[in-house]
């Protein structure tokens, strides 16, 4: 069972890792800074502000660049390799033994 268990883990781990690789490569890169502007409630990159000197929006607002947060894509990578350490430990150490 924790065979299975691990194999299922693997290709979630390869479906994780797929999108997170297609959001770089398709949305032209994972690495953008994207600027808010709270009255419009809009998000912006920076070639599509008008002004990048005095940044704000295409309606005149002010706009604060966005700060870098976790996704829940992440976690579930770094879950996924924790259940993966753990049931490779287990499997090695013989505690649980393969049928």
């Amino acid at each position: 069972m924790l065979i299975g268990a691990t194999v299922l883990c693997l290709l979630v781990l390869l479906v994780l890792f797929a999108d997170r690789l297609g959001a770089s490569v398709w949305h032209g890169g994972g690495g953008q800074s994207y600027f808010r502007c709270e009255a419009c409630d809009l998000r912006y990159q920076r070639r599509e502000l008008h002004n990048h000197y005095l940044q704000v929006c295409p309606q005149g607002h002010q706009v604060i660049e966005e700060q870098a947060a976790v996704t829940a894509g992440m976690v579930g990578i770094f879950a996924c390799f924790g259940f993966l350490a753990v049931a490779l430990l287990l499997l090695a150490t013989g505690v649980v033994s393969p049928p």
